[in-house]
C-alpha cells in the first residue's frame, strides 16, 4: 500500500513539474513583452513573441491531446497584454493575428507528432513485451520437450547455448565452454557426415537439415543425438551463424537396437524351424509318392481320395511356409531408395518374364522398404499368371499436389468389379493368394497406397501412390 501511494506521489510531483515548468516560462515570456513595451520597444515584437514558443512547446508536448487549443490560449496572452496595457495599433494587431495562426499551426503540428510518436513507443513496447513473452513461452516449450540450442557465430568464432543445451552435454552453468562447442563433442564416426551437412548448409544447398549421429558429453559419455540445423544470413546472403537444436535420443536408439537385435534371433530361428519343416515336409511328400507308385493304393478308391487330400494338405503348408519367408522381411530393415526405372527394366528380362514387353516411363526414385521392388515381381507375375496372354506392361509416373502416383497397367482381360475389394486379402485368388497381400502389407510401412483402378475388358491397372516426400526425380 505504501508502495503504492509513493508511486502516486512521484506521478503528482511529475505533472507538478511539468505545470511548473510551462508557467514559468510563459510568466516569463509576459514580463519580457511588458519590459519591451515600457521601453518604447514594441517596434521588435519578434524579440519578445518568440519567447512564448517556450511554454507552448512544453504544453504540446507533456499534453498533446489539448495541443492547438493550448497554442491558442498561450497565443492570445500576448495579445491581452499588449491592448491591456497599451494600444499599439492596427498594424500591431494584424501581425499579431498572423503570428497567432502559425503559433497555433506549429502547436498542433507538435502535439500530432508527440501523439504518434507516443503511439508508436506503445505499439513498439506491446511488440517487445509479445516477443519477450514469445520467447518465455519457446524457453519452456524447448525445455519442456528435452531440447537444448546452441549457435556458431562465424564472424567472431564465438558460441552461445541454452541451460538445456549445458545439461544435456553435461556442462554446470559456470563452466567455461570450449571453442566451436557443438563439433568438438562430434564422435569421429560421423564427423565426416556432420562436416559434410554443414558445408552444404553454408553453401546454400540446403535450407535446413536433420542428422543423428553419436556424441561424447564432457564427461566422455557416449550419447545419441537427433539434431535440426539451420544457416542465418545477412541482406547480402553471407553466412552469419549455425542454430542448431538437439535432442537426446539415446534410450530410443538403445530401445532399437534390442528390437532389431530380437528379430534378427527371430528370424533365424524362424529360418531354421522353417528349414526343418520343409525338410520333413519334403519327406512325407517322397513317401506319398512311393505309395502311389508302389500301386498300393489304387485309382477311384477313398484312399486314393484321402491321399490326394493329404497332399494337397502339405502344398498349403509349403505356400504357407514360402508366405512366412517373405512377410518375416518386412520392416526388419530401414528404408532406401530405389531407381524405379533400372530395377524394373532389369526385372523384365528374367526368364519368367520373356515374353512381356515392359514399357517404363518413370524417371524417379523412391524411399521404400528394401522389398519395395517385390510389389513390382507380383505384379508382373500376376499379369503372366492371370493376364490370359496378356503381351505388353507400361510403368508410368504422374505428379499430385500431395503425392506422386505409379501407375502399372498390363493389357489383360482386366479384373472384374465384383473382386476388386477382394484381390488384397491375405489368401485371395489362384496361387499363394499372399501376392498383393505382401505387396500392399511392403507399401504401407512407409504410407505408400496401392488400388486397383482398371476396367475390365481393357487390362489390369494398378496405381501405387507415393507421398512426395518420398520421392526424387532422376
Amino acid at each position: 500500500m505504501a508502495s503504492a501511494l509513493d508511486g502516486l506521489g512521484d506521478i503528482k510531483r511529475g505533472e507538478l513539474i511539468k505545470l511548473g515548468g510551462i508557467s514559468g516560462t510563459l510568466v516569463f515570456a509576459v514580463l519580457v513583452q511588458i519590459l519591451f513595451f515600457s521601453q518604447g520597444l514594441q517596434d521588435y515584437p519578434q524579440a519578445y513573441l518568440s519567447l512564448f514558443y517556450i511554454p507552448m512547446i512544453l504544453a504540446s508536448y507533456y499534453m498533446p491531446k489539448y495541443g492547438p487549443f493550448q497554442a491558442l490560449i498561450i497565443g492570445t496572452i500576448p495579445f491581452a497584454v499588449a491592448y491591456g496595457l497599451y494600444t499599439p495599433g492596427t498594424d500591431y494587431a494584424i501581425f499579431l493575428l498572423v503570428w497567432l495562426i502559425i503559433f497555433v499551426v506549429i502547436g498542433w503540428m507538435i502535439a500530432y507528432l508527440v501523439m504518434n510518436s507516443e503511439q508508436a513507443r506503445e505499439k513498439l513496447q506491446e511488440a517487445s513485451q509479445e516477443l519477450e513473452d514469445n520467447k518465455d513461452l519457446l524457453d519452456t516449450a524447448l525445455w519442456g520437450a528435452g531440447l537444448g540450442v546452441w549457435e556458431h557465430d562465424y564472424r567472431d568464432g564465438s558460441d552461445k547455448v541454452d541451460a538445456r543445451w549445458r545439461s544435456l552435454m553435461g556442462y554446470d552453468p559456470k563452466d567455461d565452454l570450449p571453442s566451436d562447442v557443438f563439433s568438438v563433442h562430434v564422435h569421429p564416426e560421423f564427423q565426416q557426415q556432420y562436416q559434410t551437412m554443414e558445408s552444404q548448409l553454408r553453401a546454400g544447398d540446403l535450407d535446413n537439415s536433420k542428422l543423428e549421429l553419436k556424441l561424447y558429453r564432457k564427461s566422455g559419455e557416449e550419447i545419441w543425438v537427433r539434431i535440426y540445423m539451420t544457416i542465418n544470413r545477412d541482406r547480402n546472403g553471407d553466412v552469419i551463424k549455425l542454430v542448431g537444436v538437439l535432442e537426446d535420443i539415446t534410450s530410443f536408439i538403445v530401445q532399437q537396437m534390442a528390437v532389431v537385435s530380437a528379430n534378427e534371433k527371430l528370424n533365424i530361428l524362424s529360418n531354421i524351424t522353417r528349414h526343418d519343416i520343409l525338410n520333413e515336409i519334403t519327406a512325407a511328400q517322397g513317401y506319398l509318392g512311393l505309395l502311389d507308385l508302389d500301386g498300393y493304393i489304387l485309382p477311384d478308391t477313398k484312399s486314393y481320395d484321402y491321399l490326394k487330400k493329404v497332399n494337397d494338405a502339405i502344398e498349403n503348408i509349403v505356400r504357407q511356409m514360402e508366405f512366412t519367408r517373405q512377410y518375416q522381411d518386412i520392416g526388419a530393415k530401414a528404408p532406401e531408395w530405389h531407381n524405379i526405372p533400372e530395377k524394373v527394366k532389369k526385372m523384365a528380362v528374367r526368364a519368367e518374364f520373356q515374353d512381356l514387353e515392359v514399357n517404363v516411363d518413370c524417371p524417379v526414385e523412391v524411399l521404400a522398404d528394401p522389398l519395395f521392388m517385390n510389389v513390382f515381381y507380383n505384379l508382373l507375375e500376376n499379369t503372366v499368371r492371370h493376364g490370359d496372354e496378356a503381351k505388353k506392361v507400361e510403368v508410368t509416373y504422374g505428379h499430385g499436389q500431395e503425392e506422386g502416383v505409379i501407375v502399372y497397367q498390363d493389357d489383360g482381360p482386366g479384373i472384374p468389379d465384383s473382386v476388386k475389394g477382394r484381390i488384397f486379402e491375405r489368401g485371395y485368388g489362384r496361387g499363394t493368394g499372399y501376392g498383393l497381400f505382401v505387396s500392399k502389407e511392403i507399401l504401407e510401412l512407409t504410407d505408400i497406397k496401392i488400388k486397383e483402378v482398371g476396367v475390365e475388358g481393357k487390362g489390369a491397372r494398378f496405381e501405387i501412390a507415393v507421398p512426395l516426400a518420398n520421392i526424387r526425380r532422376l
